[in-house]
């Protein structure tokens, strides 16, 4: 009688730790999504005259940041992606092309992106890419400042930023973005008459990056792998196709401060954390 006890709880206690052991191995198995992450400046290294990194970097940099804090989402920093791209030139070549077209028109090349995708191991890929509009011309940020710098002149300038997720299996866009906000200060001025005000232009740059534009680019990239792990705001006041719904990061009491500091902040996407 006892050994029929003992041997019905062993029985018990076996099937308990196989699966355990099976739970367990899936759950070690379960890898985050993996995506690419390119600005469109990505091989222009140093190539204005602050010698400061090309906007759409900074933004790219700190939405890789944010995946790889998330454990949802894991993404190779920048340095790795053009250490490997330097090894391959024809898929170089090839992917400079592809981002050259999309920001001229917007044109994916799901050809590149798929080649240049597998060499990381990645099935999507973000594209980042950030400009200023002026005369009808898309300007690089740090260009247009030291245009403005020399000349001391005082214009409005809006800083136009777009984030582009595709999914490299199906060849299709999952999901995209565009966000918008004013350059200067009160009076309109956007130039740096020396170094401090220079640096203090890349920090302003650095800050809306952090603290609005990558979070709310690595947010909506993420409900599109984990629809249920934040909640989606509802907009119901109707809006014009062709304006933009100010961000909903901001609060009230930091309305003012934040159009001292950043200018006005505005996206078409209406998610909040």
């Amino acid at each position: 009688m006892k050994n029929t006890w003992y041997n019905s709880v062993m029985k018990i206690l076996t099937k308990i730790l196989i699966l355990l052991f099976f739970f367990a191995g899936n759950c070690a198995s379960a890898e985050p999504f993996r995506v690419l992450v390119i600005p469109t400046e990505i091989f222009s290294v140093c190539n204005n005259y602050y010698c400061f990194p090309e906007v759409s970097e900074i933004f790219a940099e700190d939405v890789i940041k944010n995946f790889n804090e998330s454990s949802l989402i894991t993404s190779p920093d920048l340095y790795t992606v053009r250490k490997k791209l330097s090894q391959n030139q024809p898929i170089k070549n090839s992917l400079n092309t592809a981002l050259e077209r999309y920001k001229k028109n917007g044109m994916v090349d799901f050809k590149a992106l798929d080649d240049v995708s597998k060499i990381f191991n990645a099935k999507s890929v973000l594209i980042i890419s950030s400009n200023i509009i002026s005369n009808s011309t898309g300007r690089n940020v740090w260009e247009v400042m030291e245009v403005m710098s020399a000349f001391e002149a005082a214009s409005k300038f809006t800083l136009t930023t777009t984030a582009l997720l595709t999914d490299n299996v199906n060849d299709i866009i999952m999901w995209n973005g565009k966000y918008k906000r004013e350059l200067g200060d009160n009076q309109e001025h956007f130039w740096a008459a020396n170094t401090a005000q220079a640096f203090s232009q890349l920090e302003k740059i650095r800050f809306y990056s952090k603290d609005i534009l990558a979070k709310n680019i690595s947010q909506n990239v993420i409900l599109r792998f984990y629809p249920k792990v934040t909640k989606p705001i509802i907009e119901t006041k109707q809006t014009p196709a062709s304006s933009f719904v100010t961000n909903p990061l901001e609060n009230n009491a930091n309305k003012q401060k934040s159009a001292e500091d950043y200018g006005e902040i505005q996206s078409d996407t209406i998610y909040n954390f």
